[in-house]
């Protein structure tokens, strides 16, 4: 396969590989990256995230079928003030394809501009998150980089107990596609030098997404997540990113998919006022299945 020129990081190559270690087949569709996971007896359940406008489904109908795909989900990398989006959106919707009430990719985002000098970036902060950067270099906390990924899973356990040990093989997995050439592991440490927050930073096209974050009871009672963020933009203007992407926040949109986020979404904000509104996610229903499948 050539070299993919994608936009968004979900359309990548190194991407591509990540989602068939984790069980996934990946499937190009129109210049486009459509990944597929089989259920039995039904068939295939498709995703294609972000992919740069324009869509071309002329041949949709065919690929579904040939695939025997029962259900295909899209979010286009498209924003609502684009001038093509009403047209994109039409097209989805001449398809058949209907805006999910529960979105698999984030629909609203968080952007920083890394173009700008260190300064600039420090200062566009909120009072409370310079505070807070200052309060944790106060409590003497380091951040290093690492290769360590057990670490952060272990951090991230412990976040996310008792379905922690959900998550252990997606990130190793992510690592091993990625890591070192396209992507970074921050940890934050104590002064007596225990792990207690960290971030994992993928890159794509000259952006740094802030793909997952964690931090213990302790490590956010020091103000480590902050510390982490700031020294985490330093590192990616470093390698040369233009743009750090949060990875999503609350969408006034899905009030209920996205409730959970608001606290995060608080957090996020402190760094930068540059929001990204995306097109909706959309999902199609195959009628080459029985009723009971397509829901």
């Amino acid at each position: 396969m050539k070299k993919n020129p994608a936009k968004d990081i979900r359309q990548s190559l190194e991407f591509a590989s990540f989602m068939e270690d984790i069980g996934w087949q990946t499937v190009p569709f129109q210049n486009r990256l459509v990944y597929l996971r089989r259920f039995p007896f039904i068939g295939n359940f498709a995703k294609c995230p972000r992919p740069d406008p324009p869509l071309s489904l002329e041949e949709l109908t065919a690929f579904i079928k040939e695939n025997r795909i029962f259900r295909f989900k899209i979010s286009p990398n498209l924003p609502v003030h684009s001038a093509i989006y009403r047209q994109e959106k039409n097209e989805l919707i001449k398809y058949k394809f209907l805006a999910d009430s529960d979105p698999y990719n984030p629909t609203t985002t968080i952007l920083v501009n890394l173009t700008r000098n260190e300064d600039t970036i420090f200062n566009s902060f909120t009072p409370a998150k310079r505070r807070a950067v200052r309060r944790a270099l106060k409590n003497e906390i380091r951040i290093k980089l690492s290769g360590n990924i057990e670490s952060f899973i272990k951090i991230r356990r412990q976040q996310f107990s008792p379905m922690g040990f959900l998550i252990s093989g997606e990130m190793k997995m992510l690592m091993r596609n990625f890591y070192p050439e396209k992507a970074d592991l921050l940890l934050a440490e104590s002064k007596k030098g225990k792990a207690i927050a960290g971030i994992l930073l993928l890159y794509h096209n000259s952006v740094a997404y802030y793909w997952y974050a964690a931090a213990l009871p302790e490590g956010k009672k020091l103000c480590a997540p902050t510390l982490l963020v700031w020294e985490a933009i330093k590192r990616a203007k470093k390698r040369g990113a233009k743009i750090l992407d949060f990875e999503g926040i609350y969408d006034e949109r899905f009030p209920r998919a996205s409730q959970s986020w608001r606290g995060f979404t608080k957090f996020k904000e402190g760094f930068s006022d540059q929001k990204a509104v995306l097109m909706e996610n959309f999902s199609l229903a195959s009628y080459n299945f029985p009723a009971r499948f397509r829901s």
